[in-house]
Formats: structure tokens, sequence, C-alpha cells
């Protein structure tokens, strides 16, 4: 009797032997919930879904320095000279011009009204151009509630908002009932895939 060809006939068919199909359903379904799992964890690091960002830990504006707009600025902003204008320097930004809106808002939380002088927004550039604007008209609300009316060449609203950027405030030639000191805040709401608000700077 040949022992050599026996064993190596039991070895082949030792071989040949499947898994059991309990055993294989597990491994099968451990598979498929593995594969899920880094899927969901790589579609995730890519996108955000709306609001999932404050935009408070990406956007920080600095202290406003009051003035009046000049003949220069009237170019080149969207102010008219003789408005009364705040700027803002950019202290952080990883956020593109249409993650943002901006709003001045009253002491008593809502927006402050237009009321006897047209004004906006203005983001300009470190040349003192402007990057974007918006206008706001008289007895209309200081809140934006939409995009950007325009863009400077080159921009949009995909377009980064550096620190080598400012944010301008027009609220137009001051009716007599604006005070300093009044208590108006500036803020900055996000729009998109950033949620919340942004710390208030108080306008002097």
């Amino acid at each position: 009797m040949n022992v050599w060809g026996l064993n190596a006939r039991s070895w082949r068919k030792a071989r040949k032997r499947a898994v059991s199909p309990i055993i294989a359903t597990i491994l099968l379904v451990a598979i498929t919930v593995v594969l899920a799992a880094v899927l969901y964890v790589l579609i995730s690091g890519l996108t955000h879904g709306p609001g999932n960002t404050p935009i408070g830990s990406a956007f920080a504006i600095g202290s406003p320095q009051g003035g009046t707009c000049s003949a220069a600025q009237h170019t080149n902003l969207i102010c008219t000279t003789g408005d009364q204008i705040f700027t803002f320097t950019i202290e952080q930004s990883t956020i593109t011009l249409g993650s943002v809106q901006f709003e001045v808002k009253a002491p008593a939380g809502t927006a402050l009204l237009a009321g006897g002088f047209a004004g906006g927004f203005a983001i300009q550039g470190i040349t003192g151009l402007e990057v974007a604007q918006y206008t706001v008209a008289t007895g209309i609300a200081l809140a934006m509630t939409g995009s950007w009316t325009t863009f400077g060449a080159g921009f949009s609203s995909a377009s980064p908002i550096t620190t080598t950027m400012s944010f301008v405030v027009d609220v137009g030639a001051l009716p007599a009932s604006w005070t300093p000191g009044q208590g108006n805040t500036v803020i900055g709401l996000g729009i998109g895939s950033y949620s919340g608000t942004t710390s208030g700077q108080t306008l002097p």
C-alpha cells in the first residue's frame, strides 16, 4: 500500500474544503461594514454639510477705525465722499467671499436701519481697490440678505478672503440720531457650510 500516495490525496482533499456557510456570511458582512466605514470617513472628510463649521472659528475682524470717505476712497469703494466709514482689519480668515454676510445690529438686537442715509459693505484689497461690495439703499436695514452685489476684476464668491484685505462699513452721511458710543455692532453671519455669527465689534 502506497502510504505516501494516500497522504498526498488526503492533503489535497483537505485543501479543497471550504469554510462553513455561516463563517462565510459573517466574513462578507464584516468586510462590507469595514469598507462602508472607510468610504464614509473619506467622503465626510472632503465635504461639509450645511452649517457644520462655526463661522467664528474661521473668520474674525479687528476693532474698527472710524473716518470719512475721501475722494480717493470714493473712486475705489462704495462710499460717497464725506460718508462716515469704519474700516476693520481681517485678523483671521480661512473662508471665501461667499461664506459670510455682514450686518450692523442696534443695541436692541435688530438690524440698524439706514434711516436718512445710504450705506453698504465692502472688502478692500491690499492695493485699496474693492474686491467685493454690497450696497444698501436709504431706509433699508444695514444687513446683507444675499451675496455681494458686485466683485472686483478677477474675484468671485469662490475667492478667498485673506488677512491682507480690509473690511469696510459705510453708514452713509450720519443722521442726527447717530451718536458715538450708542452700541451699534458689526457681525458676520456664516452661510453655506458655515453657521452662527462672529464676535460683534462695536462701532465707536
